[in-house]
């Protein structure tokens, strides 16, 4: 035989090796295809537990900081009540301070009157008498403007 000779086989040699018919043809497929999805469902499985331990860990964090918000802001819902508290007796003395250029010309006409009641008194003592009836006239009328002014 020559080196160019051609091996030949049989088309039975084949179909006895592998024998595929229409019936089995997925068989080998289907086998390999169930192992590797059981991998797949493993596989997605530890991520799920992996995901979901990482959410509860953040949202645990989460509720940690607004318990200690919550916490900071009833603290400053007391500051803020003491402060309007504050606030209103800052209002109260405003309303005091508002009528001060009221009394503070009271005071003043007070002073004046008083000043006038001494200055009628200190007349009538150099005057004759019937002018020191009229200046005690004078003196009782400069007595109730002054008891009028501190009311």
């Amino acid at each position: 035989m020559s080196a160019a000779t051609e091996k030949v086989h049989q088309f039975e040699d084949y179909q006895k090796k592998s024998e595929v018919t229409p019936e089995n043809f997925t068989d080998g497929i289907t086998d390999n295809a169930h192992k590797d999805m059981g991998k797949i469902a493993v596989i997605i499985s530890i991520m799920a537990v992996v995901l979901l331990v990482v959410f509860f860990y953040g949202l645990n964090q989460n509720l940690v900081g607004l318990t200690s918000e919550v916490k900071d802001l009833q603290s400053v819902r007391g500051e803020v009540a003491s402060l309007n508290s504050q606030m209103n007796t800052v209002d109260s003395r405003l309303g005091e301070l508002e009528k001060m250029p009221q009394r503070t010309r009271n005071i003043i006409m007070d002073g004046i009157i008083e000043e006038m009641n001494q200055k009628a008194g200190y007349i009538s003592q150099q005057v004759s008498e019937d002018d020191q009836a009229k200046l005690a006239k004078v003196q009782e009328l400069l007595k109730d403007v002054q008891s009028g002014l501190q009311k």
